[in-house]
């Protein structure tokens, strides 16, 4: 806790049937029937613990299998939401290579698998509750619970709201790297399709609340690009998919050709940005397609029922089917707005 940040999280649930306050729905019954009845994964506390487990370590963090005992729907008045304490089994999570986005990550994780909060830890700093579902402490509301206290017994002790909070270690710190060849290779599809879910999250849930009005300035929208060109112009070819680094997780989303620009400058990541210029260009808003607002209902008609959206299937009919009338797509992800465009722009670049 000294040396890097650190969180608690866990994917178990008291009644794992009721989705009533969670920001992302699983697939219905019937969906994890069908699945089931495929061989494909169904949904219970054991099996999301070990889906978060796998990312958690696929990530490169170091993870600690710990007790914990927390209570749900505290300071819930509904009857058919009695508060209760739940002992689940919940992980020690250690930002081991400081990923500057592990926070972000965390919280994500925590409405993926609807949790009523996370608990974070920045590096040598006190913790604090954040909510990741609608009950308390509420939806990305904090609650500071300051240092955690180490006990002779093992425990990590504080208190939330007043009551107790406690963790007791149950096992030695356990990287990726420790796993055995096939347990890798499993917990590695496993993180895919729990980052493949997180992606989806905020992509068709709409988690983010700015929808693409809120970047329209007179019928256009400002579209920013980074890139090593010191020239007053460069032309943004979407043939160059997928060449970069930071776009290779976008391309296995779906190979179709496509161009990033940030609409939001402040969202612009740190890598993107070192040693490039800025350009900018202005698009028609009428030319983009919001995934948020689905205007023509695409996601609906397209998603599958059972599968919802899979990499280079559905993803890529989505894309291809909103080109038939539209130069882009604007949409979200965990960390951003975004606008993808399928035709090669023109950009200028920016003085400042």
């Amino acid at each position: 806790m000294l040396d890097h940040d650190t969180a608690f999280i866990t994917a178990f649930r008291g009644d794992i049937n009721d989705k009533s306050m969670c920001v992302y729905s699983p697939p219905s019954e019937e969906e994890l029937s069908e699945r089931s009845k495929q061989g494909k994964r169904g949904e219970s506390n054991k099996r999301n613990n070990k889906e978060l487990s796998a990312f958690l370590l696929s990530q490169g963090y170091g993870v600690k299998n710990v007790q914990g005992s927390y209570i749900e729907n505290f300071g819930s008045v509904d009857p058919d939401k009695v508060p209760r304490e739940v002992k689940e089994n919940s992980f020690f999570v250690v930002n081991l290579k400081d990923d500057p986005h592990f926070l972000e990550e965390i919280i994500n994780l925590g409405k993926r698998f609807c949790q009523d909060s996370v608990i974070l830890v920045p590096k040598g700093g006190e913790g604090y509750l954040y909510g990741t579902n609608k009950t308390y402490p509420g939806l990305d509301q904090k609650e500071t619970v300051g240092k955690f206290m180490g006990g002779e017994t093992g425990e990590f002790m504080s208190r939330i709201g007043g009551r107790p909070f406690v963790m007791k270690e149950d096992e030695e710190t356990k990287t990726y790297e420790d796993l055995p060849g096939k347990q890798r290779q499993s917990a590695k599809l496993m993180a895919q399709r729990v980052d493949r879910e997180v992606n989806e999250m905020h992509m068709v849930y709409n988690l983010n609340e700015a929808d693409l009005p809120a970047y329209d300035n007179h019928g256009k929208v400002t579209l920013y690009h980074y890139a090593p060109v010191e020239g007053n112009e460069i032309e943004v070819d979407p043939s160059q998919f997928g060449k970069q680094r930071y776009s290779r997780r976008e391309k296995e989303r779906s190979s179709y050709p496509r161009s990033f620009f940030y609409v939001n400058l402040d969202q612009a990541e740190s890598q993107v940005k070192q040693g490039k210029y800025l350009f900018s260009l202005d698009i028609p808003t009428n030319k983009l397609y919001s995934l948020k607002s689905d205007p023509d209902g695409l996601m609906k008609s397209i998603r599958h029922p059972t599968y919802g959206f899979r990499n280079d299937i559905e993803w890529t009919e989505l894309f291809e089917t909103i080109h038939e009338n539209y130069l882009g797509v604007y949409y979200s992800t965990p960390s951003m707005d975004l606008v993808v465009l399928f035709e090669p722009v023109t950009a200028n670049k920016m003085e400042k």
